[in-house]
């Protein structure tokens, strides 16, 4: 009983509505054709709540808001167009009523296949349901002659469509937006290639994204779960794979650490790792988060616990002619390496543990270094792509497919062609390899150190903590540019630029290059105070980087230094007190007014 009452207030409230909605619209249309509450014209029935009505009409919302700005419901200015909206809401209108007339006439029992007149009566009790279901029966065939099925009609003659439930009308809303704007559906398999497992660094580099099943010791390689990471199809962890000696991969984020790590070792053994290149890689970086080797003798590490690393794009050496080895110190270092794709990345160590660490104290107490001969390293090799996976497959855009992506920690990391090292940060230290303060620098040394240059910088200003490179004897004290030799046969003057010799006699060409402006001393200039133009030179050695141990630069091209050693060893007499022991120097990027 309770739902025939129900039913026939929404019978009811249909009569009225279209009884009270329709006439204040039908001057729009010249609709004048309605006789007592019932008007056999088409007319409009609009909806209060109708977003189409209270809204503009806008593709997508625009970010100062005025496709959310209700607008008055003025009588369009086309005619053909008030027309179709006109029909469009009647139509939904009818079929709305309509339903719900012949559901009402079904559910009290009315014969599909009988002809039923308002004046018939049904038997029954007054609240009962005689006369309150007779009273649903007259309301739903008024409704129904309100919309041309006239009485007398079969119910199984008016055509009824099925309902369709809201959400199926808010997902074919979506799909009608979605083929409006023509977009791209991408499917879950396309999406897992847009973001692949095992390529998405995660944990500021540490490691990649994967599925937990991944992250596990398989051939050799060590998984550790060191944080979540859901932004690839299948993925769960972050994961730090870690490889020991004789490992091979191709990922994309790898550890290499010595055995035991971090426990220190005294094995005399050959340890390596092969890094397979991908494809779209173009350059590697390596990260010494920790790295305690025995220091170089004479300028070479060949004779002490070394790592060395064979490139297959750098025959020549990594560092410099026939260099690449490292040994002593290196914490906190990084080198870059240019590869090609299918090609191969050796990193290898040699150890014996039998010399002595730098800095280590021969009584073995620790002071935060490893001690006396143990060693220990942990590389962080990350392959770093120039183009997206799967482009020289010949994957784009343009034929539909989806466009894979460079995540952006790969795109950061990229440094310029040609640079060992790179420094992103604007403030920082650069220091030669194994710097310790008592070990001696390394021969054969030719490469680049790259500072990135910011928006509107014009130099950079060097300050030297420690400094000390061969030099000859003129240029040793370093606040010189060029010396001046005397020619024993001819008594004449030669005059030579500091760090350059290449006499048998001399110690070779050594230098730090860099495009020096100023000592940091300070003038009056037109526009107030500024640097004094008195240090230009490009080539620094000897004792001190130039007369104040700074260097101020401007230059509107690459921030870098060049770093040089000679081929053979200097004698004692080249270097300063305490030895030739490379540099280690604060550098700030100057912006700005220059």
């Amino acid at each position: 009983m309770q739902n025939y009452v129900i039913t026939l207030g929404l019978l009811v409230a249909l009569c009225s509505s279209a009884s009270s909605q329709v006439k204040p619209w039908l001057p729009w249309f010249g609709s004048d054709s309605c006789e007592n509450g019932v008007c056999s014209s088409i007319f409009p029935i609009f909806n209060e709540d109708d977003e189409s009505l209270t809204f503009d009409n806008c593709e997508e919302d625009d970010e100062d808001g005025t496709c959310l700005s209700p607008v008055t419901a003025t009588p369009p200015a086309d005619d053909s167009t008030n027309e179709e909206v006109a029909v469009s809401k009647i139509k939904d209108f009818e079929k709305e009523a309509v339903e719900k007339a012949v559901g009402v006439l079904k559910a009290l029992g009315v014969n599909p296949d009988e002809e039923y007149n308002p004046s018939q009566q049904r038997g029954g009790r007054l609240f009962g349901g005689g006369m309150l279901m007779q009273a649903a029966i007259d309301q739903a065939l008024a409704v129904l002659r309100i919309f041309g099925y006239n009485t007398g009609a079969q119910i199984n003659t008016i055509p009824v469509q099925p309902a369709v439930s809201q959400v199926q009308q808010a997902a074919l809303a979506a799909l009608a937006k979605v083929t409006a704007h023509k977009a791209v559906i991408i499917l879950p398999t396309a999406a897992q290639d847009t973001n692949l497992p095992n390529y998405e660094p995660c944990r500021g580099g540490e490691g990649l994204c994967t599925s937990a099943q991944e992250c596990k010791n398989i051939g050799g390689v060590q998984g550790k779960s060191i944080g979540k990471c859901g932004n690839c199809v299948g993925c769960s962890v972050c994961c730090q794979f870690v490889i020991g000696c004789q490992g091979i991969t191709d990922k994309m984020i790898t550890h290499f650490q010595s055995p035991g790590y971090p426990r220190t070792d005294r094995s005399n053994e050959a340890c390596s790792l092969t890094l397979n290149v991908r494809d779209e890689v173009c350059q590697v970086r390596l990260d010494f988060i920790d790295f305690e080797m025995a220091a170089p003798v004479a300028g070479s590490c060949s004779g002490v616990d070394n790592f060395e690393i064979i490139n297959t794009a750098q025959p020549g050496g990594v560092f410099g002619p026939g260099q690449s080895k490292l040994c002593g110190l290196n914490k906190g270092q990084h080198v870059y390496m240019p590869v090609k794709p299918g090609n191969i990345l050796i990193m290898r160590a040699t150890t014996s543990g039998v010399r002595n660490i730098p800095l280590a104290r021969l009584d073995g107490t620790n002071r935060g270094l490893s001690g006396d001969t143990a060693f220990r390293w942990n590389a962080r090799v990350t392959q770093i792509p120039c183009e997206a996976p799967g482009a020289r497959g010949g994957r784009s855009g343009a034929d539909g497919k989806v466009t894979r992506r460079i995540p952006s920690h790969y795109r950061k990391l990229l440094a310029p062609d040609g640079c060992r090292q790179y420094f992103q940060e604007s403030r920082g230290r650069l220091q030669s390899y194994n710097f310790d303060g008592k070990s001696e620098v390394l021969l054969n040394q030719n490469y680049a150190i790259c500072v990135k240059r910011p928006a509107r910088s014009c130099g950079m200003t060097l300050k030297a903590l420690g400094f000390s490179l061969p030099a000859s004897v003129g240029c040793l004290p370093g606040n010189v540019a060029t010396e001046t030799l005397d020619d024993v046969e001819d008594i004449s003057p030669i005059c030579t630029v500091c760090c350059t010799s290449t006499a048998e006699d001399g110690p070779g060409v050594n230098y730090l290059g860099v495009a020096g402006y100023s000592d940091g001393a300070s003038v009056m200039s037109p526009i107030g105070q500024n640097y004094a133009v008195n240090q230009d030179r490009y080539f620094f050695c000897g004792s001190k980087l130039g007369v104040t141990n700074l260097i101020v630069t401007r230059t509107k091209g690459p921030l870098l230094l060049r770093v040089r050693t000679a081929g053979k060893y200097w004698e004692e007499w080249s270097c300063p007190a305490g030895g030739c022991l490379g540099f280690l120097m604060n550098y700030d990027v100057d912006t700005g007014t220059c």
